[in-house]
């Protein structure tokens, strides 16, 4: 890696921790349910969250990466929905959250559930 690309990867990192930072250290984020917080609160929990995924890189995801920016697309998608967002924009927060599972290999295809579901009827 270039000495240009090891300043943008630094910065990147800084930022992403400072994200990370202002989520923990917030009073109320994370200790209010998502459909509880003001609009005000909502919003700024809304802006740290985007935040934390711009940040994240999408290269060499583990399957802890994998469920991590499904959390995040999750809440996100909550989020947008108690703001009233546009309903496109709350999908596709929804529908990422569930590509990030499939990617960290979480199958929730109904084939796998009749696979459970036949494990447990034997028993």
């Amino acid at each position: 890696m270039g000495t240009a690309a090891a300043k943008i990867m630094e910065v990147m990192n800084r930022d992403f921790k400072e994200a990370i930072i202002q989520l923990m250290q917030h009073p109320l984020i994370l200790k209010t349910p998502i459909n509880k917080l003001s609009l005000e609160e909502g919003e700024i929990a809304y802006d740290i969250l985007n935040e934390l995924i711009d940040f994240s890189m999408d290269e060499s995801y583990t399957l802890v990466d994998c469920l991590q920016m499904a959390r995040l697309e999750l809440a996100l998608g909550e989020l947008s929905d108690e703001l009233f967002i546009d309903r496109d924009v709350v999908i596709a927060h929804f529908r990422k959250a569930f590509y990030y599972l499939d990617k960290g290999g979480i199958d929730l295809s109904m084939k796998k559930w009749a696979e459970l579901i036949s494990l447990r009827t034997v028993e």
